[in-house]
């Protein structure tokens, strides 16, 4: 038992030490876009008082900033420590990390009850070194918050069903709810709590009052919230794009009839990137070792529920790679499995069980797959660079512009500047900057336009750097980027 609480807590030290590079970092480089909106919304609640129904971004222009999107608890948070310890984007970090290390022993507690002991910890270890895992559960974004809830959420609705305590009721209940609200896509959960329901109660579930309360409790908090959240978006037209169906995120059916989609998503991004390729053909092999217990398949169904998601949301899972992040839990499980058939202990030094020649390729699938993650992870880093352009940028709008002036930022819809510079008003595409664009803006308060050079990519694009450079007032203009005053 003492050398187990060692290695878990062995485990734990890492998930925080390996997750603490940069953790200072501001709102800069790889994904920034997304984290510079959590960021302004967590630093608009500290700044407006703590309403935490009402989010605010930096790029609403004239309007009050509200938009639609998911319920912000993780900047929530964030913002009440800025009101304890002052305003610095580390927080929002440092919250993040303490997430990921719930998750990883959430993810040790439910597999150890539901497989072993041993398994839990190889478990625990995969899902902490995987390079997107560390990537962005130690950035500002909600995502390490919506996996620790989703694994808890889990772990005590299987301790409910098994113990019947109505405290663990009530917990997995929370935590579902606080998942879906975070993310709604969350509701793919349902799927393996289906499971173990259907695993101890067979269809006489369908009587169960309790079951059908649970579900009720999940659905009207999350019912609630989204259509508040719309009625923001019919008061400001901002939003995340939760709702545009066959649009944006959600039911593009064509993505799926392109051998594109299945190569970007499960070899570049799942393959690659999620797990690295010497851990996706581990997980590969641990989908076919045996289930020696009904409530192994739970993992099985989570995985089911997850493809689900991404077969529903084809084109979110294209744009962005976070969208896939609930995938290596479960993923970490199936790898577990084989490293914990073969390996004695956790340590890989002559513990092995098994032939000489599956003894050489599990080592070898195991190094590779920390080297790799090591090597992805210092790639991902190299944007978060202090002599990045975004940061030059800043510092010439802070001395070229007041506080309250309203700035057009030609980004491509990132709002990382807009972050940095402590400044809001507009983002767009750059092929959207005609006379009639910057006028109509003009007339809302916008005072300048701020941008990058290399926005401007198209022929139409460079068309239009081209006008503003000639018949607009320079404020700034360098080889990178220009600040011009309407």
């Amino acid at each position: 038992m003492i050398k187990t609480k060692n290695l878990i807590f062995t485990i734990l030290l890492l998930t925080i030490l390996i997750r603490l590079f940069h953790i200072n970092f501001p709102m800069a480089g790889w994904h920034s876009w997304r984290q510079a909106d959590t960021a302004s919304i967590a630093k608009n609640f500290y700044l407006n008082d703590h309403n935490i129904l009402y989010p605010q971004i930096n790029w609403g222009g004239n309007t009050s900033g509200y938009v639609e999107s998911e319920f912000h608890a993780y900047p929530y948070i964030v913002s009440l420590l800025y009101s304890i310890f002052g305003f610095n984007d580390m927080f929002g970090r440092i919250v993040s990390v303490i997430f990921a290390v719930f998750t990883v022993f959430g993810i040790y507690l439910l597999v150890r009850i539901i497989i072993s002991e041993k398994t839990a910890l190889w478990a625990a270890f995969i899902y902490t070194i995987l390079p997107l895992n560390i990537y962005f559960t130690r950035s500002f974004m909600p995502e390490s918050l919506m996996l620790m809830a989703s694994v808890y959420g889990i772990y005590f609705y299987n301790e409910w069903i098994e113990n019947k305590r109505n405290k663990d009721f009530i917990l997995s209940l929370i935590f579902i709810t606080l998942a879906a609200l975070v993310k709604l896509p969350s509701l793919y959960l349902g799927l393996p709590l289906l499971f173990l329901t259907i695993n101890k109660y067979g269809k006489t579930f369908l009587t169960n009052w309790k079951i059908w309360l649970y579900v009720i409790c999940v659905f009207i908090p999350v019912i609630l919230w989204y259509h508040h959240s719309h009625q923001l978006f019919l008061q400001t037209g901002l939003t995340f794009s939760i709702w545009n169906f066959g649009v944006d995120k959600w039911g593009m059916v064509d993505p799926l009839f392109t051998l594109k989609f299945y190569n970007d998503i499960f070899f570049k991004s799942i393959a690659e990137r999620h797990l690295t390729y010497a851990g996706f053909i581990v997980f590969i092999a641990g989908l076919f070792v045996k289930r020696n217990n009904p409530k192994e398949k739970l993992f099985d169904w989570w995985l089911i529920g997850m493809l689900m998601f991404i077969f529903i949301a084809p084109q979110a899972h294209l744009a962005q790679e976070y969208y896939q992040l609930p995938f290596t839990i479960p993923a970490s499980v199936f790898i577990a499995k084989i490293f914990s058939k073969y390996f004695r202990t956790l340590p890989f030094k002559s513990t092995f069980s098994g032939t000489k020649k599956i003894a050489i390729f599990l080592n070898i699938c195991l190094v590779a797959l920390i080297v790799l993650s090591f090597l992805r992870m210092r790639n991902f880093m190299k944007s978060e660079n202090y002599d990045g352009i975004s940061f030059r940028i800043a510092n010439e709008i802070d001395l070229n512009t007041d506080r309250n002036d309203l700035i057009i930022v030609p980004s491509n819809g990132n709002p990382t500047l807009l972050y940095l510079a402590d400044r809001k008003g507009w983002v767009c595409n750059s092929d959207e900057l005609s006379e009639d664009f910057i006028n109509q803006k003009k007339m809302s308060g916008a005072k300048y336009i701020v941008s990058e050079k290399s926005v401007f990519k198209t022929e139409s694009q460079m068309k239009n750097l081209e006008y503003l450079l000639k018949n607009k007032k320079l404020i700034a203009n360098t080889d990178e980027y220009f600040i011009i005053l309407l």
